[in-house]
């Protein structure tokens, strides 16, 4: 029997939305650790992460310090006999400038990062007899790119004696995840690739949401889902899992982990109803009373986020200065209550708007990008992703804008794109 740990998405340094970024460092934080402590106590021999070990590429020493850490407790705790295998995500830079290379050590032969050989047509493979794993990290057309290695996918499998052969991507998988709207089909696998693989188990990362394994053809995927929420927009409950693999036989099991602040995520709808601003503040206050008095009874710090949505009589940044101030009277009720976040997506009467939308963000800048060839265009689609990711994480409150050093590299970066595209 083969004993295996899975988790993905654990997005160390996130420090989105800002107001909270430092409690939302420590609850990332917190969540790795209670999945080391899972893997530890149930005695894994393999450890597989799915992709978004980090948050960003640029993250800082301490965020690089705790992983390597984290990793190293993991190994100690289990005797040295634990090997850890790990994929690139988006999050975690590109193949040619990877955060994973951070926590990566020659002398380290317990920790393996694979898959950008993979993208390149050189299979990155781990092979002890007992397991044979390929990598396949992540890029941003990932349907076009595993049609060019899969043939040498294949062969990997079929070359291994090993009884366990595991996929292990940082992408959605058609049929086997709930896509998000607006993700363009070229960075969705087909589900019929990915069967056809060879491999008995795949571990695909960069879907948040735990999914279930389902089996198909003898393919059982797995989707691990993220370690906490990477969203406030997410209160779905997030851990590992363990699977148990014998005889081509996978039991699995997830361990939900505790969360270091309680999330609630809280929306309120007209329902193309237009309503005036009090019944939107009587309902959000009934319901941060409730969430105030559900964290005092359990004892546990808690962030929120109300969602105003539909139509709203009167100036909707009236209403939601009405019920900030009344949020601030809650928290300091419910000191427990850290912080209640509006996202204001209200449409005022008489104000019409009209939007045609015929494509999505991705693919409007995928032919925006065109020009550049496919390979400046995947580079300014990444710049694109790592630019939204640092005003997230660095953006003034104030303004909305990035320091100058901080923009002066994208520029820099940009111009080379152009210069090489040209």
């Amino acid at each position: 029997m083969v004993k295996i740990g899975v988790f993905s998405d654990t997005h160390i340094g996130r420090a989105v939305p800002n107001v909270v970024a430092e409690q939302r460092r420590k609850a990332f934080r917190h969540a790795f650790k209670q999945a080391i402590d899972v893997f530890v106590r149930e005695r894994v021999e393999y450890v597989v992460h799915g992709g978004d070990v980090f948050e960003r590429r640029s993250m800082t020493p301490s965020d690089t310090k705790f992983v390597k850490e984290e990793l190293q407790r993991l190994v100690d705790g289990l005797d040295g006999k634990v090997r850890i295998l790990v994929v690139r995500g988006n999050h975690d830079g590109t193949s040619e400038n990877s955060a994973l290379d951070y926590i990566e050590h020659p002398l380290a032969d317990y920790l393996k990062v694979l898959g950008d050989g993979t993208l390149k047509g050189e299979v990155d493979a781990y092979d002890d007899g007992r397991v044979t794993v390929v990598g396949f990290g992540y890029h941003p057309y990932a349907a076009k790119r595993i049609e060019r290695v899969k043939e040498k996918i294949r062969r990997c499998f079929e070359d291994s004696s090993a009884e366990n052969k595991i996929f292990v991507v940082h992408a959605f998988i058609e049929g086997h995840q709930d896509i998000p709207p607006g993700v363009p089909e070229y960075q969705v696998i087909s589900r019929s690739v990915v069967e056809d693989l060879g491999a008995n188990l795949v571990v695909a990362g960069h879907h948040h949401t735990h999914a279930k394994p389902k089996t198909v053809k003898g393919v059982t995927v797995l989707t691990p889902g993220a370690t906490e929420s990477v969203d406030l927009s997410d209160d779905s409950i997030h851990g590992v899992t363990i699977l148990n693999v014998e005889d081509g036989r996978i039991d699995y099991e997830f361990k939900e982990l505790t969360p270091l602040y309680k999330v609630r995520n809280v929306v309120i709808d007209s329902s193309g109803t237009i309503r005036d601003p009090e019944w939107y503040v009587e309902r959000a206050v009934t319901s941060m009373r409730e969430f105030g008095e559900e964290l005092k009874t359990r004892g546990v710090k808690g962030l929120a986020r109300i969602a105003l949505k539909g139509s709203v009589e009167g100036d909707k940044f009236d209403l939601q200065e009405k019920l900030e101030i009344e949020l601030r009277r809650l928290r300091e009720e419910y000191p427990l209550l850290l912080q209640a976040i509006l996202d204001n997506d209200l449409q005022e009467t008489g104000v019409t708007i009209s939007v045609t939308e015929t494509t999505t963000k991705s693919e409007f800048l995928s032919q925006v990008f065109k020009p550049l060839g496919d390979e400046g265009r995947e580079a300014a689609l990444n710049l694109v992703e790592e630019v939204e990711f640092t005003l997230e994480e660095k953006a003034s409150t104030r303004t909305g804008l990035l320091k100058d050093a901080d923009r002066r590299r994208f520029v820099e970066r940009w111009l080379k794109i152009l210069g090489e595209g040209t």
